[in-house]
């Protein structure tokens, strides 16, 4: 798969999973969370292109996280009440799964670059 692929494959499970969490605010969650909701890259894909693969994954988590907790903070301003408390504890959840999805994408990056030569790496970051 292209990184591009993968990376819609991600951002479809994120997106899934925010709407779960949104439909279900109003019940109870007894289930314990989960790990980080981020797919692995394809063993074909070239460290350089698994590197930058990686590297996006985390850029686009740690924004998805950044925006549903502002979206947190609205919601608790315009509406208060037990109902919009427990929702907006749901979300700063979901957000903080991101930030931790984000940060196992960061370590998956940091790893892919270790195994490309550093002259590489280089010239790589210097195409951008």
């Amino acid at each position: 798969m292209k990184p591009t692929a993968m990376h819609s494959v991600t951002l479809c499970v994120v997106l899934l999973l925010l709407v779960a969490c949104t439909m279900n605010s109003l019940a109870q969650s007894t289930a314990a969370p989960t790990g980080p909701v981020v797919t692995q890259t394809a063993s074909q894909m070239r460290p350089s292109d698994q590197m930058f693969y990686w590297h996006e994954e985390a850029r686009e988590l740690h924004s998805m996280a950044m925006h549903t907790e502002q979206e947190a903070e609205l919601v608790l301003k315009q509406q208060s009440g037990p109902t919009t408390e427990e929702f907006v504890k749901r979300m700063r959840s979901f957000a903080y799964r991101l930030h931790e999805a984000a940060k196992y994408a960061d370590a998956q990056a940091q790893q892919m670059e270790q195994n490309i030569s550093p002259h590489r790496i280089e010239r790589l970051y210097s195409k951008q």
